[in-house]
C-alpha cells in the first residue's frame, strides 16, 4: 500500500493544532546534568531511506529542523559540527487514523403523577450517534549525548491533523511545544 506525499507531509509536520487533543509528554536521564551541554549537531542515520515517500518530505523536514535549531539556540545552545558537538539531535513521525465517536440529543421532562403532586415523565425527544475518522500525528525528538552515546532526553507531541499541519507556523508551534520541557543552557 503506497502512502501520497502530502499524507506524510502532514504527518511529518505534527503540528500543534488548538484543540484539547495535543498531547506532549517527555521524559530524560535524571543523572545527566544538562548544564554541562553547550552544542548540538544533527544526529546521521545510519541507514537513511532514499525513497522520498517513507519519511518527510525534503521542504518539511527542513521546516523541523529549522524548527527546532532556532528552539535550541534560543535555550543558549550553539549549532556545532557533527562529531564534535555535545548531543546529537534526531527526531521520527509517525501517522495513524483514529475513531472519534459522538452521541447528542435530548428527551427529559415532568408532568403530573398518579393520584398526589408532582412526578416525572418522559417526553419524546432525539438522539444522535455518529463515527468520524481523522488522521493523528506524533512527533519525536530524541536529543542524543555524543560522547556516552546514551539517550538523554525524549519528547513527544502527538495532535490531530489539519490541511495546514505543514505550515511553517503550525510546526514551529509543534516543535516550541515538545522542546519547552528541555532545559536551557
Amino acid at each position: 500500500m503506497r502512502i501520497p506525499i502530502l499524507t506524510l507531509t502532514v504527518a511529518a509536520a505534527i503540528c500543534a493544532v488548538s484543540c484539547s487533543s495535543t498531547q506532549v509528554v517527555s521524559d530524560y536521564d535524571h543523572q545527566t546534568d544538562f548544564g554541562a551541554y553547550s552544542t548540538f549537531a544533527w544526529h546521521a542515520a545510519e541507514n537513511p531511506d532514499p525513497r522520498p515517500t517513507t519519511g518527510a518530505n525534503q521542504i518539511v523536514d527542513g521546516r523541523i529542523r529549522r524548527a527546532m535549531a532556532e528552539d535550541l539556540v534560543a535555550k543558549g545552545y550553539r549549532q556545532g559540527d557533527p562529531g564534535t558537538a555535545d548531543l546529537e539531535v534526531t527526531y521520527y513521525t509517525s501517522l495513524s487514523s483514529q475513531l472519534r465517536i459522538y452521541g447528542t440529543g435530548w428527551g427529559y421532562g415532568w408532568g403530573y403523577g398518579p393520584r398526589w403532586g408532582f412526578g416525572y415523565s418522559y417526553w419524546p425527544g432525539w438522539n444522535m450517534a455518529g463515527v468520524s475518522t481523522y488522521l493523528e500525528g506524533t512527533l519525536i525528538v530524541d536529543i542524543i549525548d555524543h560522547e556516552q552515546n546514551q539517550l538523554v532526553w525524549r519528547g513527544v507531541i502527538t495532535s490531530a491533523l489539519t490541511k495546514k499541519s505543514s505550515s511553517d507556523e503550525k510546526i514551529n508551534q509543534a516543535v516550541t511545544r515538545v522542546l519547552s520541557t528541555f532545559p536551557p543552557k
